[in-house]
C-alpha cells in the first residue's frame, strides 16, 4: 500500500472513529434521559469558544504569523512518515467535530433512523454516515487518476494557503457569535480579549530572545486562555431591575419607597466596572430585597431623552450618575461615580430607614 493509501485510510479511520465515538455518547446520554441531538458537542459554550481559538489559531498558522510546528502534542519521537499519518488522522476527526453538525440536514432521516434502532444498528449507521463523508478524500487517494487532475504544485499555493486563512477566520467569527448568543456579551468582548492577548503573547515570544521575555509571552499566553473560562464561570443572571423612566420614579416617590438610580451605557467602561464590583453583590442585591429598595436602571447606550434631562438635573454631563432617593420623602443622595460595595450598602441603609 503506497503512501497516499495509507494517509486517506487514516484520514477515514479518524471521521468514521469520530462519528461512533459522538454516536456512542448520544445514545448514552439519550438513554439516561438528556433531550439531545446530533450536534450537541456545540451545546457547550465552553467547547465552542476552544473552536474560536482553534480556529484562529489555525487561521495564524495559514497567514504565516504562527509556525506550528510537526513535533507538538507529543509527536516529536514519531518519525516524519508517522506525523503525516497522525495529521491526515487528527484532520478526519477535527473535520467531523466541526463539519457534521452542518450536515444535519442531509443526514436527518438515517439519524432519525438509527436512534430508534437498537444501539448496534445505530453505530453502523452512524460508521456508514462517517465513511461517506470522507469518500471523497478516499477516492483522490486511491484512484491516482483523480489526483493528477489536480492544479501542479507551485508558488500560487502560498497564496492559496494564505487565503485559505480567511474563511477560518470567518468561521472563528461565526462561532464566536454562537458564544455569545449562548452565554452573553460579556463572554463574547472576553473571547475577543483573549484573541487579542494570544496574538500580544506570540509577538513578545518572538521578540524575546531572554527568559524574562519568554516568562511575560507565557504570562499572557495564560491571560489569553484564562479570560473567557473566568468570564464563562461568573456569568450569570443580573441584578433584577426595572427600566428607568420618570413617571415610574413618580409613581414610587409617591407611594414613599427608597429608589436606586443606575444610570449607566455599555460603552461606559466605568458603569461597567461598578456593576460587576459593588451592585452585583450579594450583600446588595439581598439588602435590596430585605428593605423592599427598586433598583432602576438607564440605559444611556442609545440617546433616551428621559434620561438625559435626569442628567441635566443633577448637573452632569455624561454617566454614570448613581442615584439613592429616602423613604417616604427627601432629596437624592449622589453616590460617587467609582463604587464600592461598602459605600452602596451605607447609602441603601441610610435610605430604607
Amino acid at each position: 500500500i503506497r503512501s497516499r493509501h495509507i494517509h486517506g485510510l487514516a484520514y477515514t479511520a479518524g471521521v468514521v472513529l469520530s462519528f461512533v465515538a459522538i454516536a456512542i455518547l448520544m445514545l448514552a446520554l439519550r438513554a439516561a434521559g438528556e433531550s439531545i441531538g446530533w450536534g450537541f458537542q456545540l451545546q457547550s459554550p465552553l467547547f465552542v469558544v476552544f473552536l474560536v481559538y482553534l480556529f484562529f489559531v489555525m487561521g495564524l498558522g495559514l497567514s504565516g504569523y504562527l509556525e506550528i510546528g510537526s513535533n507538538l502534542m507529543g509527536l516529536g519521537q514519531l518519525s516524519k512518515h508517522q506525523e503525516g499519518i497522525m495529521s491526515s488522522f487528527m484532520t478526519g476527526i477535527l473535520a467531523t467535530t466541526i463539519a457534521s453538525p452542518c450536515t444535519a440536514p442531509f443526514m436527518g432521516p438515517a439519524l432519525g433512523f438509527a436512534i430508534a434502532q437498537p444501539a448496534y444498528v445505530a453505530l453502523l449507521v452512524f460508521a456508514f454516515l462517517g465513511l461517506g463523508m470522507a469518500l471523497p478524500f478516499i477516492l483522490l487517494a486511491w484512484i491516482p487518476g483523480l489526483t493528477q487532475r489536480l492544479p501542479r504544485p507551485g508558488a500560487w499555493m502560498d497564496t492559496f494557503k494564505q487565503f485559505l486563512a480567511f474563511p477560518l477566520y470567518i468561521t472563528a467569527v461565526w462561532l464566536l457569535w454562537v458564544a455569545g448568543r449562548q452565554t452573553s456579551m460579556d463572554v463574547a468582548a472576553a473571547v475577543i480579549a483573549g484573541l487579542v492577548l494570544l496574538v500580544m503573547g506570540l509577538w513578545i515570544w518572538k521578540q524575546s530572545v531572554r527568559p524574562a521575555g519568554k516568562l511575560m509571552a507565557i504570562a499572557v499566553l495564560g491571560a489569553a486562555l484564562a479570560a473567557p473560562v473566568v468570564t464563562l464561570s461568573e456569568d450569570g443572571e443580573e441584578t433584577a431591575f426595572e427600566t428607568y423612566s420618570s413617571q415610574r420614579l413618580a409613581e414610587l416617590r409617591a407611594t414613599g419607597q427608597p429608589v436606586f438610580i443606575n444610570l449607566t451605557a455599555d460603552w461606559c467602561i466605568t458603569c461597567l466596572v461598578n456593576e460587576r464590583v459593588a451592585l452585583s453583590s450579594e450583600k446588595i442585591v439581598q439588602l435590596m430585597d430585605e428593605q423592599g429598595i427598586v433598583y432602576l436602571k438607564g440605559d444611556w447606550t442609545n440617546s433616551d431623552p428621559q434620561i438625559t434631562a435626569l442628567l441635566n438635573k443633577f448637573q452632569r454631563s455624561g454617566v454614570p450618575l448613581y442615584l439613592v432617593y429616602p423613604r417616604s420623602s427627601g432629596p437624592a443622595q449622589i453616590l460617587p461615580q467609582i463604587l464600592s460595595e461598602s459605600v452602596v450598602i451605607e447609602a441603601l441603609t441610610k435610605a430604607s430607614r
